[in-house]
């Protein structure tokens, strides 16, 4: 009887503890207040696979995915090593790459969103092509289908980066004859790019701006060298 007892006392210790336990293949009856996965002390909740930390939730409820235990104290969710975001639907909904070329990528089915940064540093938007531009190693940023925006600032970086040196006063101006003969022979301004060139290599916008600023100011020369001519005339004729 004795041992019958000890028995039955046995497997209610069982029964008991079975109930309390949390079951790898579902649970039902839970409360929330007794029954949950984490800590009831001053200690971070760690996730591993292959016994590598994958997520962290520290004791403050800050997200931290990988191996690193330090979050910013700014945010809220840290990813430290190779992360990736895709969407179940497609190939490229939204990625985000460490080592493997694109940093960033913001995508749709049908390309109305795209950004990317790869491994040269380049930041592409509205293309999923990388240019292959000679001197595209001189330019982080490409848009495809255009800019619109209220305002853009060129720095200029050198002093003479300006044109006001055409007003200096040893500055040689083509005689307006020379200016003929070219114009006639080449069919563009001295200095200007052709259509074909434009077409070819594009501008720089700095530089073209800057261009015709010169050109301006060169015109605003002969305009004042003519009205000081026909003062002249002017002049003698009374």
């Amino acid at each position: 009887m004795k041992k019958t007892i000890i028995f039955l006392s046995i497997l209610c210790g069982v029964s008991i503890n079975a109930q309390s336990s949390w079951s790898l293949t579902g649970n039902s009856g839970t409360n929330a207040s007794t029954n949950f996965l984490g800590t009831t002390d001053n200690k971070s909740l760690i996730f591993k696979t292959n016994n590598l930390e994958r997520l962290i939730i520290d004791n403050n409820g800050k997200f931290i995915f990988g191996s690193n235990n330090t979050i910013n104290a700014n945010s809220n969710y840290s990813f430290t090593g190779i992360t990736e975001f895709n969407s179940i639907d497609q190939a490229y909904g939204f990625v985000v790459y460490d080592d493997f070329q694109s940093r960033l990528r913001v995508d749709s089915d049908f390309n109305n969103i795209f950004i990317q940064e790869n491994n040269d540093g380049f930041t592409i938007i509205g293309s999923n092509v990388i240019p292959t531009c000679s001197d595209c190693n001189q330019y982080k940023l490409f848009v495809k289908d255009g800019i619109r925006t209220e305002k853009v600032k060129v720095d200029i970086a050198a002093n003479n980066g300006w044109a006001d040196y055409v007003f200096a006063k040893d500055y040689k101006l083509m005689p307006l004859i020379e200016l003929d003969r070219f114009i006639n022979t080449n069919g563009h301004l001295p200095e200007v790019p052709t259509t074909e060139e434009a077409i070819k290599n594009g501008i720089e916008l700095k530089e073209m701006n800057i261009l015709l600023l010169k050109k301006i100011e060169e015109l605003t020369l002969y305009t004042i060298e003519q009205q000081k001519r026909i003062e002249a005339l002017e002049n003698k004729v009374k």
